[in-house]
């Protein structure tokens, strides 16, 4: 169970980490020569390499292409090598120009020189694998404990570093997706401190018996699915509210749809002209454009609101009082308005106007300014004018009325 559990999850954390970094690199066109991105792009492909060579099940699958067994484990730790000093150079990357060139080298030094040392320092060892796990003989342990004790300090000192800088950015920023995404990466790296604390268990094994698990433990592999996670998270932060912010416009553009279609039915002239290939013809906005769909749609409405006002009855907002018993004036201002567009698309089909000014709460509702705001009381209007039993109140009351001064007439 526990290696069914740890085979999942260092598969998952490298499917993360291999599929997060190609659809970052799809987002970030146009943004692809900040060095900050190349480092990121090296360090997802290289620790979602490492999770997967280092989970349990790809050991007998690979074992027999390398010539010592025992390879398998020094290619899975110096990939997360490779990896965590790429996560180092990211952050560097971060600071001035002419700093972070020096830092990120200095950084490239130091993985390149653990990388060689660790190298030399697991083959002087003279490991022998057998199956998940990696064992020398007494004169070996304290060789592969400073093995092992390099590829602890390096990969602590690169989370210590992104977490640092990373956090300190995040800092400065106003709240936002952004502050979000640098604070989950940051957090990613608290995780990684905690992935890296699991080779003390390995080191005390190598000092006691001479034996180290050379595939990822339970609590190693979760603790990396976590740590990931985090970092992909907080790096697509933005490419994740931007999908959310579509599907929400989505959802209210449909939404507004009933409300929309009764108006531009009876006032036609306020459909904006459409644009070749912009809304994908009749059949709707395609998904890339429903964000300007739908500020289109918020547009047409109001304007329709506008042309409706010499429509408007004065007596509308008494009626839904009428019809729902006393209540504060904000919250039926979305039920009044929608029963201020029913019975003024009544009159306007019956080509009556009012003589006056509308009453108080049939004009549009003041809301805050920004497309989210607007649509947010649009959509509860649209909800008030085809499900409130208000509406439909006034909407009968209205049609009486014209009815019976159509018969006077």
């Amino acid at each position: 169970m526990g290696d069914q559990l740890a085979n999942a999850a260092g598969y998952f954390a490298g499917a993360v980490a291999l599929l997060g970094t190609v659809w970052k690199i799809l987002m970030d066109r146009g943004r692809r020569s900040d060095p900050a991105l190349h480092h990121g792009y090296a360090c997802g492909a290289l620790i979602g390499a490492g999770m997967a060579v280092s989970a349990p099940a790809t050991g007998p699958a690979l074992a027999a292409l390398l010539p010592d067994p025992s390879h398998l484990t020094l290619l899975a730790d110096q990939l997360k090598v490779a990896a965590s000093g790429a996560l180092a150079m990211m952050a560097y990357s971060t600071r001035p120009a002419a700093a972070a060139r020096r830092a990120v080298r200095r950084q490239a030094a130091l993985t390149a020189g653990t990388v060689l040392l660790g190298v030399a320092l697991f083959l002087a060892a003279s490991p022998v694998r057998q199956g998940a796990e990696v064992g020398v003989d007494a004169a070996g342990r304290p060789v592969l404990a400073a093995y092992v004790t390099l590829f602890a300090l390096h990969t602590a000192w690169c989370l210590a570093v992104f977490g640092f800088l990373i956090g300190r950015c995040a800092r400065c920023l106003p709240r936002g997706v952004l502050r979000l995404g640098l604070r989950l990466m940051a957090l990613s790296a608290l995780a990684g401190l905690l992935w890296t604390a699991d080779t003390l268990h390995d080191l005390a094994n190598i000092l006691a018996t001479g034996h180290e698990n050379g595939a990822e433990s339970r609590v190693s592999a979760l603790a990396g699915a976590v740590c990931v996670t985090l970092g992909f998270a907080g790096a697509t932060a933005s490419g994740w509210a931007d999908w959310a912010g579509r599907v929400r416009a989505w959802h209210d553009h449909r939404r507004l749809g009933p409300l929309w279609s009764a108006m531009r039915t009876a006032l036609p002239e306020i459909e904006l002209a459409a644009q070749t290939g912009l809304f994908g013809g009749a059949g709707g906005p395609r998904r890339r454009d429903i964000q300007f769909a739908l500020y289109r749609r918020i547009i047409e409405i109001r304007d329709g609101q506008l042309a409706l006002r010499p429509h408007l009855h004065p007596e509308v907002r008494h009626w839904v009082a009428e019809a729902v018993g006393p209540a504060e004036a904000e919250a039926l201002a979305a039920v009044v308005e929608a029963a201020a567009i029913a019975a003024a698309l009544e009159a306007a089909r019956a080509g009556h106007r009012f003589a006056g000014h509308p009453g108080e709460g049939c004009v549009p509702h003041p809301v805050a300014a920004g497309i989210h705001e607007e649509a947010a009381w649009l959509v509860r209007v649209a909800a008030a004018y085809t499900g409130s039993p208000a509406v439909a109140h006034v909407r009968a009351r209205v049609r009486d009325e014209l009815g019976r001064a159509a018969l006077r007439h």
